[in-house]
């Protein structure tokens, strides 16, 4: 299937950022992207804070590549940005297949449905596995009701899915689709030094309250082998 993943355009505090000029690659959605393409799917990331792209310019984008399937991430404060960029998408063309993951909707699969029409399918938790079988459930005609770790429609209903079990041995992975992302844009405290970030584990044993960590990927930590890290 023809992927488009999309980190959307952030409206709130963007005079900070500017300030800042803090801009990190989602790993997220390059981790997402690196397991669909080794399971044959084509795949492209549209990192709009990156590329400093507007919802007129992602919904061109999608124009453009006219995939069969768009997904997007949003942590709680750009929620609304997701939204928008999901109702971007259904303006182009309602028959997309439209996805929403991350740290928000984890936590409010059904609420995040109920109140915006446009997104077709909640992801929850880790999204590697997930993904993977929603896309076969989308070619092959599998209910979705079979594929754990989702939320989604069904009439006036919102029928969630039960939980996905966290992946075990990290090494399993791989490594983030770099290649799908502009690289070179990716700097920190408005220099010009381009950055690079690796996760090597997953999962906290503490419960912060201002943290989502112990609550997506769990309280026992989980790390790659060294070797692999290397």
């Amino acid at each position: 299937m023809d992927v488009l993943l999309i980190n959307p355009p952030i409206t709130a505090d963007l005079e900070t950022q500017r300030t800042l000029g803090l801009k990190a690659p989602p790993l997220g959605l390059a981790y997402i992207a690196a397991v669909l393409e080794r399971e044959g799917h084509r795949v492209k990331i549209v990192d709009a804070p990156a590329l400093d792209y507007t919802f007129q310019d992602v919904q061109r984008h999608v124009k453009l590549e006219h995939p069969d399937v768009v997904g997007i991430t949003a942590t709680t404060p750009t929620i609304y940005d997701a939204m928008r960029t999901a109702e971007a998408v259904k303006e182009v063309d309602p028959h997309i297949k439209v996805l929403i993951g991350g740290p928000h909707v984890t936590f409010l699969a059904e609420e995040t449905l109920r109140e915006c029409p446009h997104f077709d399918v909640a992801v929850m938790g880790e999204g590697e596995i997930t993904a993977c079988e929603l896309m076969k459930a989308f070619e092959k005609g599998i209910p979705l009701k079979k594929v754990k770790g989702i939320a989604f429609r069904s009439g006036d209903r919102v029928v969630v899915t039960p939980p996905r079990p966290l992946i075990q041995n990290l090494d399993e992975i791989p490594f983030p689709a770099r290649h799908l992302l502009p690289m070179d844009k990716y700097t920190v405290l408005g220099q010009q030094t381009v950055i690079g970030h690796v996760i090597s584990s997953r999962g906290c044993p503490f419960r912060c309250i201002f943290c989502s960590s112990s609550r997506i990927f769990g309280r026992v930590w989980r790390g790659r082998s060294p070797k692999n890290v290397v």
